[in-house]
């Protein structure tokens, strides 16, 4: 499989572990490049983000509608698989759903972080609480799904992915490189088939999400964070599509900072470790 992986060498005191960037629905590598690559790679990471397969320029673009988690995982297990140090996963959205399911099926990883994430339990609530609440941005989606050649309303994807953050030139350079996704994926999504794993099967596990978030319902943070066991990290003001929103150190440093947290306690186990051998 012929995958795009797009890659960001740490700069400064090499950290002990690779940060690896999952996106979510309609998009690719590319909408990290802007700010989180460069950011976390300032601090000191080796980043990589990977497009899965039909997205951005990794192959497999012919046979999208048929793809399932399965391939998606498969192309995050091919990205770990070429990485030889100990990697953080972090997915956005859909790709959350990835890293879980990643989890799920034996993927080694060092920790994993889960920004504005599928829920374990799936998107079923969520999309009908959005096709009643929201119902203009529940059809802007379903379309997009569902249609080549749909023409989005800019203003309805604006208000639902950014929460009218950014302005409709940005928006419409965002749309111009978004592309296709998996019906079958969308389908998947809904939780009628687990993807998570036990809260025992996963490593250190981040969940965050932005309080403006109109996709992700808050209702969803929490129970993903319940799910493993932790407290939900949540960025002020931020709208779903973290990395590009305005405000997206916020989410970046919040990360950092937990990165930090897991660097300290890997390395007090190490010395402990050492002290009673």
């Amino acid at each position: 499989m012929s995958l795009e992986v797009l890659h960001a060498p740490g700069q400064g005191p090499a950290r002990s572990v690779d940060i690896l960037l999952v996106h979510g629905i309609f998009v690719g590598a590319w909408v990290w490049e802007p700010h989180f690559m460069p950011y976390l790679a300032e601090a000191g990471y080796n980043v990589h983000a990977v497009s899965l397969r039909g997205h951005g320029g990794s192959c497999g673009d012919e046979q999208l509608a048929a793809l399932a988690l399965t391939d998606y995982t498969a192309d995050l297990q091919e990205a770990v698989a070429a990485i030889p140090r100990p990697i953080v996963a972090v997915g956005h959205s859909m790709g959350g759903a990835v890293v879980q399911h990643a989890i799920r099926s034996g993927v080694s990883l060092a920790g994993a972080a889960l920004m504005a994430s599928v829920p374990p339990g799936g998107l079923m609530a969520t999309n009908v609480a959005m096709m009643w609440s929201q119902p203009l941005l529940w059809r802007e989606l379903s379309s997009m799904f569902t249609s080549e050649n749909h023409s989005v309303n800019l203003e309805v994807l604006r208000g639902g992915l950014f929460s009218d953050r950014v302005d409709v030139a940005t928006l419409a350079r965002f749309m111009a490189r978004t592309g296709r996704e998996s019906a079958l994926i969308g389908f998947e999504l809904q939780g009628l088939r687990p993807f998570a794993p036990f809260a025992w099967q996963a490593p250190p596990i981040l969940v965050m999400a932005g309080t403006d978030d109109r996709f992700i319902r808050q209702q969803d943070v929490w129970a993903t964070a319940l799910w493993y066991g932790v407290e939900p990290q949540w960025l002020p003001g931020l709208s779903h599509t973290v990395m590009l929103d305005p405000d997206w150190r916020i989410a970046a440093d919040s990360l950092l900072k937990w990165l930090d947290g897991l660097e300290a306690e890997a390395t007090s186990n190490v010395k402990a470790d050492a002290k009673s051998a």
